[in-house]
């Protein structure tokens, strides 16, 4: 007799994702307006050669511009041309839909304590005086719009686009931009409930030294302050859900003592 072979158990499996073109046009675009890269009033190439970059029809690239026109993202200049309208997005177009649990939340805290970190002490070592003023923007931006949490969620994203932009290291940047994806909808949550002067102006604070730690290079003091800088949106996660991240946090994880 043939003994049966174990079999691969299902839950190895997750469904396929299928993304229709246009919704890869626009979030493309959004992504590089989210990450400084477009500017506001910047003017894009012509529908041709976006479709020949992004490898898609030209009607798909017209019919994502129509998108992000309807929304005030982009507009269409009476000679043809599409520039920016606005680097604020609309929140139905930013916002993820999709249900979060705790322990997906949990893992990419997790990841995003062990890695953002090393990214700002690379941006300290590689980061140029243009980069830094840029990010300095944010803060500005951030300032200017302290009524409105939904912009100044968006300044907050910029600001850590920016930084990771400056390490000069695209893989740690992709990763780091799939560890946010995972943390936007518990972000803008807690943003969207922490609306008082009082916690803006800290996390405002907080940016600008963060900004100034990096630029002085000061490694050890990089690990302190990204310390307090990530534990804000851990001890709030925590809050909602009505738990703890890990039960024993080992230091690399906590940047506290042993």
């Amino acid at each position: 007799m043939t003994r049966a072979l174990p079999r691969a158990p299902i839950d190895l499996f997750a469904s396929v994702k299928l993304e229709r073109a246009v919704d890869a046009v626009v979030e493309q675009i959004l992504d590089r307006i989210q990450s400084g890269q477009l500017a506001d009033q910047q003017v894009l190439p012509g529908e041709r050669r976006l479709a020949e970059a992004m490898g898609v029809s030209r009607s798909t690239v017209r019919e994502a511009i129509e998108i992000l026109q309807d929304a005030g993202v982009l507009a269409v200049e009476p000679g043809g041309g599409t520039r920016v309208a606005s680097i604020w997005m609309p929140q139905s177009l930013v916002t993820d839909h999709e249900p979060w649990a705790a322990d997906v939340v949990f893992a990419a805290l997790e990841a995003r304590r062990v890695i953002e970190p090393r990214v700002a002490q690379l941006a300290a070592l590689r980061g140029t005086s243009e980069d830094f003023e840029a990010i300095r923007t944010t803060i500005d931006l951030q300032r200017a719009h302290q009524a409105n949490w939904w912009q100044i969620t968006q300044g907050n994203v910029l600001y850590h686009r920016l930084l990771w932009r400056a390490a000069r290291n695209p893989a740690l940047e992709a990763t780091m931009r799939t560890i946010y994806r995972q943390l936007s909808g518990p972000l803008y949550s807690v943003l969207s409930h922490d609306q008082d002067h009082t916690a803006t102006d800290e996390s405002i604070e907080l940016h600008i030294e963060t900004l100034e730690t990096v630029m002085r290079g000061d490694h050890a003091a990089i690990d302190e302050v990204m310390d307090r800088h990530l534990r804000y949106l851990e001890s709030r996660c925590e809050e909602m859900f009505g738990r703890a991240r890990l039960p024993q946090v080992p230091r690399f994880l906590t940047g506290g003592s042993a």
